[in-house]
């Protein structure tokens, strides 16, 4: 087979971009009722984040190169960034979630090359080929090992609209009953992770670094680097659990906690990456027992809220249920002279 993959040969400066452009943190809690998820989105400049609802019976294709299509099985609630070129964020109708986080080539990140053996997922669509597809982690997981994950690229970046940039990504999967994965594709290679640790998520290196410090129990420091990001994330809500939290509402403001302890700021200066800013564009916290949303936006001061009952679940139509209020704003400050 054919075939032209966007973007496999990217300029030095593109990469120098993606190398300091995205820190993210999650960290999913599940203890009875309480199955709720924090996860912040930092990036250097701004992604225009737009929640939308998506019906069952959308149809889909999540490749234009030998892609796999269906009709959505499920319908979703979605965040959707950079102009709508990627869902970096989402939770389906079955308490289902799946999201993006960047991991860089240099921590090995490497797609799978297309053999024509089996049906293709562009990397930036696996967010939404599980939402639409798939009620479990184990579902999500067999879905994407019957399928190649490959590395057409991302438009819409900030700076870079004309360019599709190699994903650099690794993605976290959640389902209602607390099952946790953590999917990364190195040397191409398709890796899961899915013991207790998995429940926190940050960004380089590999996501096996990321558990031998939890092994070694290595306690965090204050910057803003991706393991220590992760490792506070990890203190606070591992706090829940010796505190027995199973209250869903209990577990949401707790949170609140792990949200302050990964915070990127909106100024603060990363040292180790050439003293880039990684502001908190917004963090959502998801209910996984109740199927909400609530997004916490770095352009206002309010929460928002979404639930599947603003939209038509069984309508085959995407609903956009809230936007940027101001578009194109960005936290990103040069280090003064």
């Amino acid at each position: 087979m054919n075939k032209t993959l966007i973007a496999l040969t990217i300029a030095a400066s593109t990469f120098g971009l993606m190398q300091t452009a995205n820190a993210c943190t999650t960290a999913a809690y599940h203890n009875g009722e309480a199955q709720v998820t924090m996860r912040t989105m930092d990036w250097n400049g701004y992604d225009n984040a737009t929640v939308v609802g998506k019906g069952r019976g959308i149809n889909n294709s999540y490749s234009e190169t030998n892609g796999v299509s269906t009709k959505a099985k499920y319908a979703a609630i979605k965040i959707e960034s950079f102009g709508h070129a990627t869902v970096a964020e989402g939770i389906n109708e079955k308490g289902l979630e799946a999201r993006i986080l960047y991991l860089g080539t240099d921590a090995g990140t490497q797609f799978q090359q297309d053999t024509a053996e089996l049906p293709n997922v562009d990397a930036g669509e696996v967010p939404n080929f599980v939402l639409d597809n798939f009620a479990t982690v184990a579902e999500a997981i067999a879905g994407l090992e019957s399928v190649e994950v490959i590395p057409t690229g991302i438009t819409g970046i900030p700076g870079h609209e004309d360019e599709a940039i190699y994903p650099p990504v690794h993605f976290q999967l959640v389902d209602a009953s607390g099952e946790v994965a953590v999917v990364e594709y190195i040397g191409g290679e398709m890796k899961v992770y899915s013991e207790h640790g998995a429940s926190y998520m940050s960004n380089d290196p590999a996501f096996d670094y990321h558990l031998t410090l939890d092994k070694e129990q290595v306690e965090p420091n204050a910057t803003i680097r991706a393991a220590d990001r992760r490792l506070r994330a990890k203190i606070t809500t591992e706090d829940l659990y010796q505190r027995n939290v199973t209250n869903s509402q209990q577990a949401l403001i707790s949170m609140k906690a792990t949200q302050a302890a990964s915070f990127s700021g909106y100024n603060q200066h990363d040292p180790y990456f050439d003293n880039a800013t990684f502001p908190t564009l917004w963090t959502v916290f998801t209910d996984r027992t109740n199927k909400t949303l609530m997004l916490d936006r770095a352009h206002t001061f309010a929460t928002e809220s979404y639930s599947f009952d603003m939209f038509d679940v069984a309508a085959a139509e995407r609903v956009v249920l809230g936007e940027n209020p101001t578009p194109n704003a960005s936290f990103t400050n040069e280090l003064a002279k």
